[in-house]
């Protein structure tokens, strides 16, 4: 694996960057982004930090208002009486007190989200400690059921941990995977144990379709007592399917062939009554995703394995949601399958509605005339974040970088910057060539990806939109 790779390819004004506790390790980057989302003709801004956070809303105004349609007048000699002398003011807590509205109104609500890597790029359970513990401080920042206990999601992206899978696999017989050459696949499956049955023959069907080899099925250790009431009726079965890529040898032709497979794998299920109940959190060479429809302090105490100290990764990306355009539902909790997302997607119907435009005429020879099956690219009953997630995965599956990627789907305000009109012009071509390409995706405040090989924060200054 290449080494951790932090570029940086916006403007980070509202960056907050803290220390772990062992502030001695100084190969440890620690970073907490809160509340950065802004919706109103006003530039407003929320920093913080999940050690320490304050309620924003404490401004009021006072405002004394005295007004009398009739004046009376009283007969009434006054020459040699002294005017009365005013009352005393009332104390400080007893003063009328009038809410600023237009902050009220314009306040918005956004998801928690951060990531610890290891600049080494050395895997170990403490990122992945860490990464919990800071998660669990974020609970402020996500919605919650009238349970009171359901979230709207949790998760956590890191490496494949191979050593507790394959601590796995020689208990089961199998024997310790081909790292190179072995795809992890996270799946929600339907409720029905029936249907489960039937969702993995078609999956099992599909990976022998394209060649690969199904090496087995391994059944996600979960604590369903943790799980909140209206979270656990619609909970899914959950595990965990470990494949064998054996036609190809590059890690970026694996990737795209499990792509591929997950793609085929969804159009097939379209059409059974199970379809919307199946879902890939991850399936792949790299990475896997650990979420669920939680609070963020329940994850670690949800998924057994998170506990496990051989779970081990050199970076984590992890987010607390809170849902604003969709309901909340286990598929929708973050991070995606590359991303994780704070904000909103303001500009979502005519992504969509241009993708869709699209699809007939997108070509690229890494897909072998196999774009068809690929499609559709956009999916109306996601979230703003999962379309956007998927968008960055179809450019970077033709053969985008990721930096490429996302500097297309989310331009930075690039017209008449200074620094990259004098500095950095070719970045301004950039940007003019691919906006005739690309519609800008745009609304996000930050945006943090991996792909198990390079770790990219994207933070751009807050779009405010009035609606």
């Amino acid at each position: 694996m290449a080494s951790l790779q932090l570029p940086l390819i916006s403007p980070i004004p509202q960056l907050v960057h803290a220390t772990t506790p062992d502030s001695a390790n100084k190969s440890l980057l620690f970073v907490d982004f809160v509340g950065l989302y802004c919706k109103s003709k006003r530039t407003r801004r929320r920093i913080g930090v999940t050690s320490s956070f304050s309620s924003s809303l404490s401004r009021f105004a006072n405002k004394k208002k005295s007004s009398c349609p009739v004046n009376a007048t009283l007969s009434v000699d006054r020459r040699n009486i002294s005017p009365p002398s005013p009352p005393p003011p009332p104390p400080p807590d007893l003063k009328p007190k009038v809410a600023n509205l237009e902050d009220i109104i314009s306040e918005r609500g956004a998801c928690g989200v951060g990531f610890i890597a290891n600049l080494e790029n050395k895997p170990s359970h403490a990122i992945v400690k860490d990464a919990l513990s800071a998660l669990g401080c974020m609970e402020h920042r996500g919605g919650c059921g009238a349970d009171n206990d359901s979230g709207d999601g949790s998760g956590l992206m890191t490496s494949i941990p191979w050593e507790l899978f394959d601590k796995w696999a020689e208990s089961e017989g199998i024997g310790s995977f081909d790292k190179l050459h072995t795809g992890v696949g996270m799946i929600f499956f339907p409720q029905d144990d029936i249907l489960m049955k039937e969702a993995k023959e078609v999956i099992v069907n599909i990976f022998k379709q394209e060649g690969l080899e199904v090496l087995g099925w391994r059944p996600v250790p979960v604590n369903t007592s943790v799980v909140g009431f209206n979270a656990k009726e619609t909970m899914p079965n959950i595990e965990q399917v470990f494949v064998r890529v054996i036609k190809e040898e590059n890690v970026d032709d694996i990737e795209r062939e499990l792509y591929i497979c997950r793609k085929l794998i969804e159009r097939a299920a379209n059409s059974k009554s199970w379809g919307d109940e199946l879902y890939f959190c991850s399936l792949s060479n790299q990475t896997i995703v650990y979420k669920g429809m939680l609070r963020s302090e329940v994850l670690r105490l949800f998924y057994y394995d998170l506990q496990n100290d051989i779970y081990k990764s050199p970076f984590a990306i992890y987010h607390r949601r809170y849902s604003t355009n969709t309901s909340p539902r286990w598929p929708l909790a973050q991070p995606m399958r590359f991303l994780g997302h704070n904000g909103e997607i303001n500009t979502i119907q005519g992504n969509l509605n241009w993708m869709q435009s699209r699809e007939a005429s997108l070509k690229s020879s890494v897909w072998h005339g196999r774009e068809n099956e690929i499609r559709p690219y956009g999916n109306p009953k996601a979230s703003d974040s999962a379309n956007l997630d998927r968008a960055a995965e179809l450019l970077i599956r033709s053969g985008r970088t990721p930096e490429q990627a996302l500097m297309i789907l989310v331009p930075e305000a690039y017209k008449n910057h200074p620094t990259l009109t004098i500095k950095y012009p070719e970045v301004v071509d950039f940007y003019d060539y691919y906006k005739g390409q690309m519609e800008a995706w745009d609304g996000p405040a930050l945006l943090l990806f991996s792909d198990g090989k390079t770790t990219i924060l994207s933070m751009l200054h807050p779009r405010c939109v009035s609606h």
